[in-house]
């Protein structure tokens, strides 16, 4: 099956997502329920995807979704995980690296399941897809 790449929109980052297990997708239509809602307004029109690093101990790690692309009724979601380099100086802080992205509803209509897959290509986290009827 082919895949078709899907624009997106990011609505942000933050470091701190009070997310302290490890990788983690979701997909919803409401981005309160993300837990990262103070990124984004809702808009009925859109599904939001949030993408979770993992609980970290140090500052200097990082995700970004750089691509969505659909195949069947899974969206796949590539993400760049970041981390500080091995001699570098970070804060001593516990962080929790988040980013908030969404996609036309139309894009996701009948889509079930999103799967988060790291820049080596390794699946990170998987989830399925809420209210993905438009």
């Amino acid at each position: 099956m082919t895949a078709t790449q899907i624009p997106f929109t990011d609505h942000g980052s933050t470091q701190q997502s009070d997310y302290d297990r490890g990788p983690r997708i979701i997909a919803t239509t409401d981005p309160a329920a993300t837990g990262l809602g103070q990124l984004a307004s809702p808009d009925t029109g859109r599904l939001y995807i949030a993408v979770y690093a993992g609980s970290q101990r140090t500052g200097g790690y990082g995700i970004r979704v750089v691509r969505i692309d659909r195949a069947g009724e899974t969206l796949t979601v590539r993400a760049m995980f970041s981390s500080p380099a091995p001699d570098a100086i970070t804060i001593q802080v516990l962080t929790s690296p988040a980013n908030l992205v969404s996609i036309d509803r139309q894009q996701a209509a009948s889509a079930r399941e999103v799967v988060l897959v790291d820049q080596t290509a390794a699946e990170r986290a998987r989830g399925t897809v809420q209210q993905s009827q438009p």
